[in-house]
This record gives structure tokens, sequence and C-alpha cells, in this order.
């Protein structure tokens, strides 16, 4: 039987196991922070019409405002023309440039595909990485959960023992961590974070 060579552990390893496992649980919340910063980074500079029009229709409402109906009917359903008159060029305005939703969705999508690339190919990387051989008896039948993403074993311990991948062991960390951090967290912060679920 040939020798097998550990797996060399390094900084690089290291970090490349504890980024994959952070990206597989926290994966939502990693995408919807880098959408919104690539939004506010990406944001159009707004067309000097649209706000020009804006603040129009926004002068000719506080005008409309201070006339009275009945008193000054002519001069109320004059302004009022006015106004229906700028709100629709507003409106035709505002059609005519590219809509914000479809902006943010199509953020929201390319940061999506990008993430989960880059992450299934983080995440074939660090397959081949081995943190731990133990007997085989321990986790039987789960062997291959602890060896994930290494689905068949990376040939990095003997035939009587059960690769621990790098990744496993760095998620059930993390979860570990997570969980006493809101175990043991002030009951100051608990009580302000189930009052914010409550709103």
């Amino acid at each position: 039987m040939e020798d097998t060579k550990p797996t060399q552990i390094s900084i690089f390893n290291i970090i490349a196991v504890i980024c994959s496992a952070t990206f597989a649980i926290y994966s939502a919340k990693i995408v919807a922070f880098i959408s919104s910063v690539v939004k506010s980074l990406s944001k159009p500079k707004p067309n000097p019409k649209v706000l020009a029009a804006k603040q129009k229709v926004g002068e000719l409402k506080r005008e409309l405002h201070g006339i009275s109906p009945t008193g000054e009917f002519a001069r109320y359903f004059k302004k009022d023309r006015e106004l229906n008159k700028a709100t629709d060029e507003l409106t035709a305005l505002e059609a005519e440039n590219t809509s914000e939703t479809a902006r943010n969705l199509k953020i929201d999508t390319i940061v999506r595909v990008v993430m989960q690339v880059s992450a299934l190919a983080l995440l074939r990387y660090v397959s081949s990485i081995t943190a731990y051989c133990i007997p085989d008896t321990i986790f039987w039948p789960f062997n291959l959960l602890v060896r994930f993403p290494a689905v068949f074993g990376n040939n990095s311990c003997p035939t009587e023992f059960a690769e621990v991948s790098g990744f496993a062991l760095a998620f059930l960390m993390i979860h570990l961590i997570n969980l006493i951090w809101r175990t043991f967290r002030p009951s100051s912060e608990r009580k302000t974070t189930t009052d914010k679920k409550k709103n």
C-alpha cells in the first residue's frame, strides 16, 4: 500500500476553508450586503430634467393648497390643470429613464450568480483539504457527511480511517461560535433584537 502525503496546511488553505464555510452559512446575508454596496456605488446620477419636473410639481402642489377652491374657483382649476400637465410630463420623463427596480433586479441577479460560481469554485478547491483522520466506525454510516465536499474521499487517511474535511470542521466551529454568542451575549442586546422582530 502506498503512503499518502498529508494535506499541507497553510494560511491560504485555512482562510479558504473559513471563507467557504462562512459563505455556506451566511450566503443570503453576504449576497444582500454585496448587492447593496454595488447598488450604492453604481447608482446613476439623477436626470436634471426629472429633478426640474419634480420641483415644478412640488411648487404647483404648494400653490394649489394655498388657493380656496370655492373662493377662487377659476384660479384654482387653472392651477389644477397646470399641475395635471406637469404630473403627466414627470411620469413620461420617469418612464423614459431606466427603471430603478429593473436595475436593482439585474444587479441582484448578477451578484448572486457571480457569488454562487465563486463559492462552488472555492468549495471545489477546499474539497482536498483534510483536517483530521478518525476511526471510520465513529461516524459510520455518516462518514460521507464529515468528509464533505470530498464525496469519495481524497486518500489522505489510511483505509480504516475516515477523513474529516476542513470544510466540515469550519462549518461546525462557526455554528458553535454563533450558538455560544447567542447564548451568552448581553441580555440588553437580546431584548433589542426581540423588540425589533416584534415590530
